[in-house]
């Protein structure tokens, strides 16, 4: 967690000074111990087996000791450093806070914002400076502030190591710490499943971002990655204080509207001023701008254990990457994975779509329910947005961009997605307790594409069926080109789909290029930049695919389990097909995925 002014004020150097006292007397104590040891009697004079067993096993206690005294004293050493920093940190901050005052202005103690006392001072060059360099001045007071904190927890996060002997009983594993942790999701399964808490604890310590390694337990990576929300919810909450404070402070620079800084005989100081400020300004809006794909993942587990959250990224691409599990999939005996497509991303439809996986183990659960041989087993099932899907702005109306266009009708995207995706699958097998999972792959809209090519990346991910729905396609024609049997890989298509353009518009584009008349040439024009450029060759359509299993999308009945029938309520559009009806029924589309989640693919309902 970020530290704030408040937290520096509470800190208790005294308090840190005493534990390092008492971290070093019983690193002595230990010493005094082992010493000890060496001078009893009986050692020396013991004779036979027992004797040479006892001295062996004092030597043992002996070594014991010895590691414990020096790692007693190495976080003595480390906490009195740390006490030091503390008094130091404090000192500057009592001045801080003494200048402040003074020259006339307040010091938020939660988010570090300096504010004019008086309303006179707002604008003024000189204030303006002023205000500068006390901002600069508490940055700098909170980095050292959070280094030192860090120091510390490191060395604390740490203990123990030496004293439980582990060089001489674990030397491939510290071996192992000691270098990159490796990609391989069933190699760093092995390797987790040695450490200890502290070990696991220190390498969250050294990279928070620890719980998205593929092959780790589930609970583990929502341990993690709960951590990990926390302190950056932390970080973009205090910078939001900060950018409404500096928008409140000016907010015709936040509107846009540059000061007249050429007014004369004040040209350097307005400048001055108005650059110090924008610098501010920019810092916090980019700290805050995941707040809120960070309190849309906060929403979407918030304190059910039964929510894992397997995936938190808000670094390696251009959007936050987020992936939450309902149930865990290292015990359920059946496992989904869906993958959003266009115009899903984090803050909008991890809500959503971590709604729509929880309906679906509970629908999945009801239909193993009915069936006397599956009636015990377990499923999880999982919303992963874990790559930078397109975004088109205005889909469902008229409008869009360039680049979200662009990335659409390509494919760059989903391969990236893919890589990742296929890592995925794989940790979840690694990880998985008992006999492997039932893991279904579920695709929609240019999702399934990225889908479809992660099932073809290199290796087995052991996916054992794979559905498609409102697919622009992906990229194979055949089940054994995605590493599934024959007979589990299946579509669905809406006849009133929009995605059914992809297919259409083509051919139709190529054939009136080639009319006579002034719209044939240009055209023509245009079917020739996207077959130079491959806009939208994704392969033939999978709902239409004869290698393929083709469910029904239209309302339909099936029996209840209770001697009725339940109606099903039929799917539209391009984005029904998840969703369940008002009434908490399912829809044909629901029942459909499932059927197939849950293994009864006899259940499902072929298209008529």
């Amino acid at each position: 967690m970020t530290l704030t002014l408040a937290d520096v004020q509470r800190w208790d150097g005294g308090a840190v000074r005493e534990v390092s006292s008492a971290l070093a007397k019983r690193g002595s104590s230990a010493d005094d111990v082992r010493t000890g040891l060496t001078k009893l009697p009986m050692v020396a004079t013991w004779q036979g087996a027992g004797g040479d067993a006892a001295r062996a096993g004092l030597d043992e206690l002996s070594r014991y000791l010895a590691a414990h005294g020096e790692e007693m004293n190495r976080l003595a050493s480390a906490a009195h450093d740390a006490a030091d920093s503390i008094d130091r940190i404090k000192a500057t901050l009592a001045n801080i806070y003494a200048d402040a005052k003074q020259e006339g202005f307040s010091v938020d103690a939660t988010t570090g914002a300096v504010t004019p006392l008086h309303t006179d001072m707002v604008g003024d060059p000189l204030y303006a400076l002023q205000q500068a360099d006390l901002e600069t001045r508490i940055h700098q007071l909170l980095t050292e502030a959070n280094a030192t904190d860090a120091d510390l927890a490191r060395a604390l996060a740490s203990a123990g190591d030496d004293a439980e002997g582990r060089p001489e009983t674990r030397p491939e594993v510290l071996d192992a710490l000691s270098k990159p942790l490796p990609d391989d999701p069933n190699q760093f399964n092995h390797l987790w499943n040695q450490l200890t808490p502290e070990e696991k604890d220190a390498l969250y310590q050294r990279d928070h971002s620890i719980g998205n390694r593929d092959g780790m337990p589930a609970v583990d990576r929502d341990y993690y990655n709960r951590q990990a929300l926390s302190d950056e919810l932390d970080r973009a909450t205090a910078a939001q204080s900060q950018l409404d404070a500096l928008a409140k402070q000016h907010p015709d620079w936040a509107a846009g509207h540059q000061p007249n800084i050429r007014t004369p005989g004040n040209y350097a100081a307005n400048k001055a001023a108005y650059e110090a400020w924008k610098q501010k300004y920019d810092a916090a809006a980019a700290g805050a701008k995941n707040l809120p794909d960070l309190q849309a993942v906060e929403k979407s587990v918030g304190l059910d254990p039964n929510r894992k959250l397997l995936l938190l990224d808000t670094g390696s691409g251009d959007q936050v990457h987020a992936a939450v599990a309902i149930g865990n999939p290292d015990t359920a005996d059946h496992v989904s994975v869906t993958t959003g497509g266009l115009n899903t991303n984090v803050r909008d439809s991890i809500g959503s779509m971590t709604t729509e996986a929880a309906n679906l183990q509970r629908e999945s659960l009801r239909q193993l329910s009915l069936s006397p041989d599956h009636s015990m087993e377990s499923v999880a099932t999982v919303a992963w947005l874990g790559y930078d899907a397109p975004q088109v702005p205005g889909w469902d109306d008229v409008g869009g961009s360039a680049e979200g266009l662009w990335g659409v009708s390509h494919d760059d995207m989903a391969k990236v997605g893919a890589q990742d995706l296929a890592d995925f699958y794989d940790g979840i097998q690694a990880s998985h307790e008992g006999p492997a999972a039932q893991v279904t792959a579920i695709g929609h809209s240019y999702g399934s594409l990225t889908t479809g090519l992660a099932l073809q990346e290199p290796g087995s991910h052991g996916i054992t069926d794979a559905i498609f729905y409102g697919s622009p396609g992906i990229e194979a024609t055949t089940p054994g080109q995605l590493g599934v049997p024959d007979g589990h890989v299946f579509t669905m298509e809406t006849p009133d789909d929009p995605i059914q353009y992809v297919y259409d518009s083509k051919p139709l584009l190529h054939t009136l290029g080639a009319l006579p008349g002034p719209f044939g040439p240009l055209l023509g024009t245009v079917v020739a930049g996207m077959d130079a450029t491959g806009a939208g060759a994704f392969g033939p359509n999978p709902a239409t695919n004869p290698n393929f299993t083709h469910l029904e999308t239209g309302a339909s009945s099936v029996p209840d389990g209770r001697g009725g029938t339940l109606t099903l309520g039929s799917a539209s559009g391009h984005s029904d097909y998840p969703r369940f009806g008002d009434n908490g029924v399912p829809r044909t589309t629901n029942y459909n995925i499932a059927a197939v989640i849950a293994g009864l693919t006899d259940n499902a309902i072929r298209q008529k």
